[in-house]
C-alpha cells in the first residue's frame, strides 16, 4: 500500500523506519496496554524481526502511518491476509500520544478500508483484540462502518482483571451478497 490521504501518508513500513522514539513507544504501557506488544520488552533486534516477518507478500503487510507535511511516524496498521475465505484481519496503533484523539486513525483506517476492499478486491476486514473498555478503538470502529460482531467475555487479563474481547468487522458494500 501506498496512499495519499488529506492528512497521511499510509505506507509499508520497513526496518529503516524504526526509531528510538518507536522503540520507546513499543515500551510505554499506556501506549501498548490494549495489545499484545504489552507482553513483550522490545529493542532495535526483536522489532526488525516484527518488521521483516509482518511484510509478507501476499500474506501479511505493515503498513505505516506518517504524517502528509512532516513525515513523521505515528502508527501502524498490521493486515494479515487469508487468501481462501477473502477475508483480512487487522490491528491498529497510533503509539505517538502527542497525535492521540486527533482522528488520524479513522482517517488511516477508511484508506485502508477502500485498499482492501477496491484495490485488493476482499470481502471482508475484521479485528479482534478490541478491549471492550478501549473507548478510542469503540469510537474509531464504529466511525468507519465496522459493525461488533461477537464479543468474548472476560477473554483477557488486564492489570490483574478480566476483560471482554470485541471482535468487528466490514464488509466489501461493492459485492453482492
Amino acid at each position: 500500500m501506498n496512499q495519499i490521504t488529506e492528512r497521511l501518508h499510509l505506507r509499508q513500513f520497513t526496518v529503516d523506519d524504526i526509531t528510538p522514539e518507536y522503540i520507546d513507544a513499543l515500551n510505554d504501557k499506556e501506549v501498548v496496554q490494549y495489545t499484545d506488544a504489552r507482553h513483550t520488552s522490545w529493542n532495535v533486534e526483536n522489532s526488525k524481526e516484527f518488521v521483516l516477518d509482518s511484510n509478507v507478500e501476499g500474506k501479511r503487510e505493515l503498513i505505516g502511518i506518517f504524517l502528509k507535511d512532516s513525515g513523521k511516524h505515528i502508527g501502524n496498521i498490521r493486515l494479515h491476509f487469508d487468501n481462501r475465505e477473502r477475508r483480512v484481519a487487522l490491528g491498529i496503533m497510533i503509539w505517538d500520544k502527542t497525535q492521540w484523539g486527533k482522528g488520524y486513525a479513522t482517517e488511516a483506517l477508511n484508506a485502508v478500508s477502500d485498499y482492501v476492499f477496491d484495490d485488493l478486491g476482499y470481502h471482508k476486514l475484521w479485528a479482534d483484540y478490541y478491549y471492550g473498555e478501549n473507548v478510542a478503538s469503540y469510537r474509531m470502529f464504529a466511525k468507519t462502518g465496522f459493525k461488533i460482531e461477537g464479543i468474548f467475555r472476560d477473554h483477557f487479563v488486564l492489570y490483574g482483571r478480566f476483560v471482554d474481547d470485541v471482535y468487528v468487522a466490514k464488509f466489501n458494500k461493492s459485492e453482492g451478497k
